[in-house]
Parts: structure tokens; C-alpha cells; sequence
């Protein structure tokens, strides 16, 4: 018998093992709203014409893009252009040397840099998830602080199934929780509800940061992609930093380039101490150590482009574009479906497909609905909150999408 008999079945990601019934499925109907990547309108990836053109630059020049170990914390002008991305290329944090960056394996791997640091160099102060989230940071943080911490949660959404944010006690637990606490934020398109704080509640969410000194983790999964504006998308993670409160990002270049293989991300931690270049070295060298422990060098090849993009002005000009051009499709597709919801007299109030924000919604659909709708319709769905993602909807099938959720609302309760 195997020294290995022992170990047990491991439960399948809920969202991965769903793209895998849709792959089994045999209908001609079959449409896959659970998958967190962008699709065209025939439902294919899209490769960003930015991103092939930044990859004709890479392949003409293999002596200057080659195959090299990077260093540690990545290419230098990556991380340049990764800052402006995050933070504009005149934020006042970067011109007074005040952001730490390091790259990463994208979100994810950001997020186990990122909480790896606060473990080991700001332990004893409570970290905070918000009540809804994608589900993958809970893996991350036990990963990261131990199966023995834990974490405790701040209000998101209302319990009471309404689509839209309980602002009054978000603020609440923010201000009755410990000062000096770790409070993670999605910086925008809210994952998975679509659902983002507005400007002027971002505002008075740093008016509590600062009094109480918290610091804010922020992950950066989807900027640019949400409303097709790094500027607008950026401006929580903006202020913050702006105006004087401690902030790690895990940033991810996953869906807003389309490097959903490439695995390329970046980390930064950005301090209130200006020009202060030696303490901004040492936070980056510990991010460094996190990552040589852990995957010991990131890979070249998406850093390349991401660099290639950042550092030339046309390209940069063309990513801009490209990035419109994906927001922009996902914005008709959530008009389209709510149109047609409507047109076909769809019982409830739809209202929140067209104010939910970026790749995914909450439908509102339970658990029961959403598998009634999988297994009657082939419509795969995420079962927390009904998720939808915007992007498996196409001119051709939206209309059957929407007549699916109709029979369904009617008929199961």
C-alpha cells in the first residue's frame, strides 16, 4: 500500500470544477457565465492588438528580451511602468520615492506577497475581509498567517439578499474595529458582485482610515477593465495614497491585458515616509525574500510586455483602445440583457445589471435557480449570488440567456 493511501479527495474549486461541467456538457445550447476571463462577441479570447504588437517588438530583438533570469524584483522599467499604470505617472507617492514595488505572479500571487509581509512584519494587528469576496482570499490568508488566524469580517452587502452596499455598517465595523487594522478593499469591480463604492463613500471611508490609523490592502484585479479608465478605476488606491495612508496593492495584469496565462502582477507597498528612498529599498528587498522563497524568480515574458506597452507611447495609446474596446462590449452586454429581460416581462426589479460594474454580477438568482438553470438550460452560473460574468453573453445568445432566467424565476422559488 502507498505511504500516500491516506490522503483524502480534495474538494474541486467550485468555479474551476464548473468550467469543467460546462466543457462535458453536450447541449448546442450550453452557454458558461462562470468563467472569469474576457470572450469576444463569437465567445472566443481575445488577444489585446496592443499585445500583439508588443510581442512583434519582443520577438524582433531576442538579445534584448531574452530568456535570462530577471532581477529579483523585476525589470526596472516593468516596475516603472507597472507605478504609472497603478497610480498615474505624476502621483506625488511615486515622485517622492515612496512606493516599494516587487513583481509577482498576478493577483494571486501579489496577495501571498503582500499578506506574507504583513504577517511577518505587522503581526498582532487584525486583518479584515470584506463579507463578500472572491472566495480564493480565504485560501491566500490561511496560506499566509496560519490555519490558527483568523480574520474577521467587515460589512459589504446587506444580509437581507438586497443588491447594493450596507454603507452605514461597512462604516460602523470600520470605525469599532482596533486602530492600526488591516482592511482588505476591492479597489473596483467588486468581485464577485459587481458592486463598487461610489467616490464621495470612498471618501469617507479614508476620513476613517486616517483617524484610525488602519492600513488598506487593496486588490487591484481588474483596473482599466471595469470602466475603460485607469484614472477612474484608480481612484481609490489614488487617494489613498495620496493623502497619507499606508497601502499594499496586489496588482494584477491578468484581465486588463489579457494575460490571463502569463501569470504577471506586481506588489507594492506604499509608505508615508517621503523620500525616504532606503526605507522604500528595504520594503521591496523583504518583498523580494517572500517571493526567492517562494517561486524564486518571476517570469520574463508577460513582464516584457508589460513593459513594452508601458514604455512606448503608441502602444500605450493602442492598450488604452483595446481596453475601451473590452469594457465597452461588457457594458452593451449587461444594456442587452436587461432590454430583453425587460421586453419579455422578466418578474423582479433587474436594475442592478446595468449599475453592477466590470466582469461579473450578482443576479440575485439562489442557489436552487442557478442549478435549475444549469441543468435545464445548460446555463452555467456561479452559485454565491447567482454570478454571472458578463462576457460569456453574446448578441446570439443573450435572448436565450434571458429567456432562461425568466422560466426560471417563474418556476423555481
Amino acid at each position: 500500500m502507498s505511504a500516500f493511501a491516506h490522503v483524502p479527495a480534495s474538494k474541486p474549486d467550485a468555479i474551476l470544477h464548473l468550467n469543467t461541467l460546462f466543457a462535458q456538457d453536450q447541449s448546442p445550447n450550453k452557454v458558461s457565465l462562470g468563467v472569469g476571463a474576457y470572450r469576444d462577441e463569437n465567445g472566443k479570447p481575445w488577444i489585446l492588438p496592443s499585445v500583439k504588437a508588443a510581442e512583434a517588438v519582443i520577438s524582433a530583438d531576442l538579445t534584448k528580451y531574452n530568456k535570462e533570469y530577471p532581477p529579483q524584483p523585476g525589470y526596472p522599467l516593468f516596475l516603472k511602468s507597472c507605478q504609472e499604470f497603478l497610480l498615474g505617472e505624476d502621483h506625488t507617492a511615486i515622485a517622492e520615492k515612496r512606493v516599494a514595488s516587487c513583481q509577482s505572479l498576478s493577483g494571486t500571487g501579489s496577495l501571498h506577497v503582500g499578506m506574507c509581509f504583513l504577517m511577518n512584519n505587522y503581526a498582532g494587528h487584525q486583518f479584515y475581509m470584506p463579507s463578500v469576496t472572491w472566495p480564493n482570499h480565504y485560501g491566500i490568508f490561511e496560506k499566509a498567517y496560519g490555519k490558527q488566524s483568523k480574520y474577521l469580517e467587515y460589512t459589504y452587502l446587506f444580509k437581507d439578499g438586497q443588491l447594493k452596499i450596507d454603507f452605514e455598517s461597512m462604516k460602523k465595523d470600520m470605525n469599532n474595529a482596533p486602530n492600526e487594522s488591516i482592511f482588505l478593499l476591492h479597489a473596483c469591480a467588486h468581485n464577485p458582485s459587481g458592486i463598487d463604492l461610489s467616490k464621495d463613500q470612498w471618501m469617507e471611508v479614508l476620513a476613517i482610515f486616517k483617524a484610525k490609523k488602519h492600513v488598506a490592502f487593496f486588490d487591484v484585479a481588474y483596473q482599466g477593465f471595469a470602466t475603460g479608465s485607469f484614472e477612474e478605476d484608480g481612484f481609490a488606491t489614488r487617494l489613498f495614497a495620496r493623502e497619507g495612508v499606508e497601502i499594499v496593492v496586489a496588482q494584477s495584469f491578468a484581465k486588463n491585458f489579457g494575460l490571463y496565462g502569463e501569470r504577471v502582477g506586481c506588489c507594492h507597498i506604499v509608505h508615508t515616509d517621503q523620500n525616504n528612498a532606503q526605507l522604500t529599498l528595504n520594503l521591496q528587498g523583504y518583498m523580494c525574500l517572500i517571493v526567492r522563497q517562494t517561486w524564486s524568480m518571476s517570469p520574463v515574458h508577460g513582464a516584457y510586455i508589460v513593459q513594452t506597452i508601458g514604455q512606448d507611447p503608441e502602444l500605450k495609446k493602442q492598450f488604452l483602445v483595446d481596453v475601451q474596446t473590452m469594457s465597452s462590449r461588457i457594458k452593451k452586454m449587461r444594456q442587452m440583457l436587461y432590454d430583453e429581460l425587460m421586453r419579455i416581462g422578466t418578474k423582479g426589479d433587474w436594475t442592478h445589471i446595468l449599475t453592477c460594474i466590470g466582469m461579473f454580477t450578482f443576479t440575485g438568482l439562489t442557489p436552487a435557480q442557478v442549478e435549475h438553470m444549469k441543468v435545464k438550460h445548460a446555463v452555467y452560473l456561479v452559485t454565491q449570488g447567482g454570478r454571472m460574468s458578463m462576457c460569456g453573453l453574446t448578441e446570439k445568445n443573450v435572448a436565450y440567456v434571458a429567456a432562461a432566467m425568466k422560466e426560471t424565476v417563474e418556476n423555481v422559488k
